[in-house]
């Protein structure tokens, strides 16, 4: 029981201690204040599961011995990383970290720079940081560590929850809007083939042709903006008195800078795809 207590509070210990270091490597650079991680409160936990898979695998057995820390820290702390990314991935539809466009990455996951950047910190855990932290926790008395690991854990569970269900917001968000791209994408090739096969038909019949041509053309544009103005004031972290629920989701984006910047890359994403449509599709009135 006291072991299973001890490694509770490493986890939340680490968890914190991750997210402070983070935290404030991003905020210096954003030059905002910024909370990293998925939770509301001051915890990342893939660092706090990172910190307990190199206690249980690496502190004993290979404490002393830094190449093999550094090489099989490497490798846990990919491991940790990869499945992390993938299951919020599949749980939210929304990445936390995306290295897609760092050198050697894997499926945007894990990548070479932060691999070595873990063989590092797995050296500097075991045979510096963890010798004095062990020491520390086994300072206090059993009863003690019990209260705070049921007070801590408490608090986690609430947070937790509440993150769980804000995410969940932001992934029907998500969900809908990659509804909406597909839905926009077959509409547009449904009108550009109809059009296509009319067009000289219609130039040959109807003088009006060209006017037709261009309400759709202008139609067609009042559409993609109507679209892109609901979800950039649905992304954009502005208040919506008629609309609790969007005020909950923004309030999520404002405070989780990682979902945020998940977040404008696909209404960036939403705008790109708005202008290659208008481009590809009509030019000055016409058809292409």
């Amino acid at each position: 029981m006291e072991l299973v207590v001890l490694y509770i509070i490493e986890f939340f210990f680490y968890s914190a201690a991750g997210w402070l270091i983070e935290s404030l490597y991003c905020s210096i650079g954003e030059g905002r204040i910024i909370n990293r991680g998925f939770l509301t409160g001051p915890m990342c936990p893939i660092y706090g599961t990172g910190a307990l898979v190199l206690t249980l695998f690496l502190y004993n057995p290979f404490k002393g011995k830094p190449l093999l820390v550094f090489l099989f820290g490497m490798i846990l702390c990919d491991i940790v990383e990869y499945l992390t990314s993938l299951v919020m991935e599949k749980m939210f539809h929304a990445r936390w970290w995306d290295y897609t466009y760092e050198f050697m990455n894997l499926h945007g996951r894990i990548c070479l720079k932060h691999t070595l950047y873990w063989g590092i910190a797995s050296i500097a855990f075991v045979e510096v940081l963890h010798p004095h932290v062990d020491k520390l926790l086994h300072s206090f008395n059993a009863q003690t560590m019990l209260y705070i690991a049921i007070a801590v854990l408490v608090i986690f569970v609430i947070d937790w929850i509440n993150s769980v269900r804000k995410a969940a917001d932001i992934r029907q968000l998500q969900d809908k809007l990659h509804a909406l791209m597909d839905t926009v994408s077959g509409s547009f090739s449904s009108i550009k083939a109809s059009i296509g096969d009319t067009y000289q038909t219609i130039q040959q019949t109807f003088e009006s042709g060209n006017e037709k041509i261009n309400n759709t053309r202008n139609e067609t544009i009042e559409q993609i903006q109507d679209v892109l103005s609901q979800f950039e004031l649905r992304f954009s972290g502005k208040k919506n008195k008629s609309d609790e629920k969007n005020k909950f989701s923004n309030r999520y984006l404002r405070n989780n800078f990682s979902m945020e910047q998940y977040t404008r890359k696909q209404l960036e994403r939403l705008r790109k795809f708005a202008d290659d449509v208008k481009a590809n599709i009509f030019e000055n009135g016409e058809m292409q």
